[in-house]
């Protein structure tokens, strides 16, 4: 991995070409969290004397040495959120974005700093009150989105994809060896589920992917901004909002501080989204996508885990977060009777 002088060296000479200042300056060089590349804020100072100007910006990466497809294009993410200007769903300001290998190596993508907080417990505790105001803003940020046509951008996002596809796409995770079997209980039997009551004409629109507390900073009255497109998709909306209820149920977790203290249940999480919707969502639709949500993530952490413990991807987390794995089948068969 680069270190954070060579990426501190590579940005300034990014930042003098771009504005066109030969003497910018990039201070403060921090390494943001993340898994699908290397994040880094930092402050752009340009000009002298009177006209000095500094500002908070945030340079994203993709992995080193990991072709630009799928999550590690970065490119396509800038892109994501380029489009979505002008909408009700707020998105971090892009200011550069290029797949040009001459600035990094790889393709990159720098937007504005947006401050915000995760309503998630560990980032910082807020009142129910408080707690509840945020929420209310994410779910109806989520509906926002789904709202936004989607066919004028589908040269960016794609086409819609088959909700067949997306279980398949589990079934790859999970059809492997060296999945540790104590993470993938039950796994099969909700596949076949799953299979056997698919939806069938759910409601296509753009779609989030990882919709989820931690992926909208929230401030004041409630979100300033949505982070993390990388599993941006046109396809089945309420795939965002399964997976957004799932983070919300206290049945699917052993470790309940994946969830805000005072987050709305999934019950109420849906009421919120079907008053902010102008179609139908029934129940027995968002059970199966809440349900395919246990599936779908249950089957990333086998996956992950398995990496892991292999050493093609250490990430400790995961340990922790397998102890879920059984917990998010089985209630994904428990929701679908």
């Amino acid at each position: 991995m680069a270190s954070e002088e060579e990426i501190a060296r590579q940005l300034t000479a990014l930042v003098r070409a771009k504005t066109g200042d030969p003497s910018a300056r990039v201070g403060t060089l921090t390494i943001l969290p993340g898994h699908a590349g290397q994040s880094y804020s930092f402050e752009l100072e340009t000009g002298s004397g009177a006209a000095a100007k500094s500002e908070r910006l945030v340079l994203r990466l993709a992995p080193e040495g990991v072709r630009p497809v799928g999550t590690a294009d970065v490119v396509r993410q800038a892109r994501i959120m380029r489009s979505l200007d002008g909408t009700a769903v707020p998105v971090p300001p892009v200011r550069w974005l290029d797949d040009d290998l001459n600035a990094f190596g790889r393709g990159y993508f720098v937007v504005g700093f947006v401050q915000g907080d995760k309503l998630a417990q560990g980032e910082r505790e807020y009142s129910a009150t408080v707690q509840d105001r945020f929420a209310r803003s994410i779910v109806r940020t989520l509906a926002n989105l789904h709202a936004v046509p989607w066919e004028s951008r589908r040269a960016i996002w794609g086409e819609p994809g088959p909700l067949l596809e997306e279980l398949k796409r589990c079934d790859g995770l999970l059809d492997r060896p060296n999945l540790d079997p104590k993470t993938t209980a039950g796994a099969a039997e909700l596949r076949e589920r799953l299979r056997a009551t698919m939806p069938a004409a759910p409601q296509i629109g753009l779609v989030h992917g990882d919709f989820q507390w931690s992926n909208s900073l929230c401030a004041g009255e409630g979100v300033q901004v949505v982070i993390d497109w990388e599993l941006a998709q046109v396809g089945a909306v309420s795939i965002d909002l399964g997976w957004l209820c799932m983070f919300s149920d206290r049945k699917s977790w052993a470790d309940q501080g994946l969830i805000p203290s005072h987050a709305p249940s999934p019950e109420e999480l849906a009421d919120i989204y079907r008053q902010a919707i102008s179609w139908t969502v029934s129940d027995a639709d968002l059970r199966w996508f809440r349900a395919f949500a246990g599936y779908r993530f249950g089957s990333i952490t086998a996956f992950n885990l398995m990496l892991h413990r292999r050493g093609k991807r250490p990430d400790p987390t995961w340990e922790d977060i397998a102890l879920s794995s059984p917990l998010l089948f089985g209630r994904g068969r428990e929701l679908l009777g």
